[in-house]
């Protein structure tokens, strides 16, 4: 599980340094073969996360098993079983993402070209954190052919073939959600700072954190 703990590890680090994971939240998992993961624990800095924190779990374990990892791990587990090509999960509470969805602003109607890279965007109502209701949910939506499932008030969900394009999709989502709400509200400096550093980091001009 080496390599996928490092990319895991360096993945949770460029999140954070984007702005997209502050403090503890988020949660981010890669495939293990047919029947498992590994996934990020619960309550853990995601810019300060060590390899060996990552858990390694199966698709099948129950809560006392899988108490250690992530709350979100019943939504990982879903998104896994709903399409056999999907290789990791990122969930973020992504600002922009989240903005736009509480006001119901359709970003793949204003910008269309996003989802030829990130795949098409569902949204699912606001449920409860870490509830089976809100795994099947998001279930539901990657088996519909969601690459990004933004989750009301709560964040968004990318998936990838690998964890490399989990974020990409997520980062992408995420300046095109930023985009969008600046052309709608003309908003200030903090935003237009926000999306120079993701479009440097979409074109690889900021190194890992």
């Amino acid at each position: 599980m080496t390599g996928l703990a490092k990319g895991l590890v360096a993945a949770g680090r460029d999140l954070h340094a984007a702005g997209l994971l502050a403090g503890v939240s988020g949660n981010l998992s890669a495939r293990l073969g047919d029947d498992a993961l590994a996934i990020t624990p619960t309550a853990t800095h995601k810019g300060h996360l060590d390899e060996v924190q990552i858990v390694e779990l199966p698709l099948a374990a129950g809560p006392e098993a899988a108490a250690g990892a992530s709350s979100e791990f019943p939504l990982h587990r879903e998104a896994y079983r709903a399409r056999p090509e999907v290789g990791a999960v990122v969930h973020t509470h992504a600002p922009a993402l989240i903005a736009a969805a509480m006001r119901g602003i359709d970003v793949p109607a204003l910008l269309p070209e996003v989802t030829l890279a990130t795949g098409d965007f569902a949204t699912v109502p606001l449920l409860e954190s870490g509830s089976d209701e809100l795994a099947a949910a998001v279930g539901a939506a990657v088996a519909g052919g969601a690459g990004v499932v933004l989750l009301r008030q709560h964040g968004a969900v990318t998936v990838g073939r690998d964890i490399a394009e989990a974020v990409h999709r997520m980062e992408l989502a995420e300046l095109a959600a930023y985009a969008v709400l600046l052309a709608e509200d003309g908003s200030g400096a903090v935003e237009r700072e926000r999306v120079t550093v993701l479009a440097k980091r979409l074109s690889g001009a900021v190194s890992p954190g």
